[in-house]
């Protein structure tokens, strides 16, 4: 019961920090450089790795907490991107991009330490904690990496109509292409490596 209250809590705190940015970004041009208009916005908000990360990360553990044994592909693929895809997000954000992003205002600044510290450290807790393990194997970390390819393909085709890009080191228009796609490189190196990691541990749990 503990265990499905953790994950419920999980995936309500980041749907509300989610739903409160949305709300935000809705209604205010925070930058003079983002879309005029309210679904441009949107669009432009939900295109943040971070902000798909702690959604699917979301989803996962709405679904642990009302099925705690569920093994379905779709569930594993959510999982695993959900995971590596926060930790990621807090790596990259702290590391690189924290001395260059200031929030405007109070409410943002709790929306974007939720986001990029607080949701990615209470989702892989829970995970080392509970788990479930058992549900990384190759099958779902090929799930995995091509749904993060997808999501790369996304951002350059649409940053080449819109001009638009969520980072500024895949920012093309910017720093090129080939600065633009090794970032990329890197991304995916990183994700691979932090896989591999979950996938040890999921294999020494399972074991015990």
């Amino acid at each position: 019961m503990f265990k499905r209250s953790i994950n419920l809590f999980i995936a309500l705190f980041a749907i509300t920090v989610i739903g409160v940015e949305s709300y935000i970004y809705w209604h205010v041009q925070l930058r003079p450089w983002q879309p005029s208009t309210s679904i441009g916005r949107l669009i432009f908000y939900y295109s943040f790795f971070t902000v798909l990360s702690n959604f699917m990360l979301a989803i996962s553990c709405f679904w642990l907490a009302f099925n705690p044994t569920c093994n379905r592909f779709s569930f594993k693929v959510i999982r695993l991107n959900g995971l590596v895809g926060v930790i990621i997000t807090t790596l990259v954000y702290n590391l690189i991009l924290r001395p260059i992003h200031t929030p405007p205002n109070l409410m943002l600044t709790f929306t974007n330490e939720s986001l990029h510290v607080v949701l990615p450290v209470l989702g892989l807790l829970s995970w080392l904690i509970w788990g479930p393990f058992r549900r990384i194997h190759f099958r779902v970390i090929i799930g995995s990496l091509l749904s993060m390819l997808a999501y790369g393909v996304y951002i350059f085709v649409r940053g080449y109509y819109t001009n638009l890009y969520p980072y500024p080191f895949i920012n093309v228009i910017r720093v090129g292409y080939p600065k633009a796609l090794f970032a990329v490189c890197m991304v995916v190196f990183l994700f691979l490596g932090l896989t591999f990691i979950l996938w040890c541990i999921d294999h020494l749990r399972k074991r015990k």
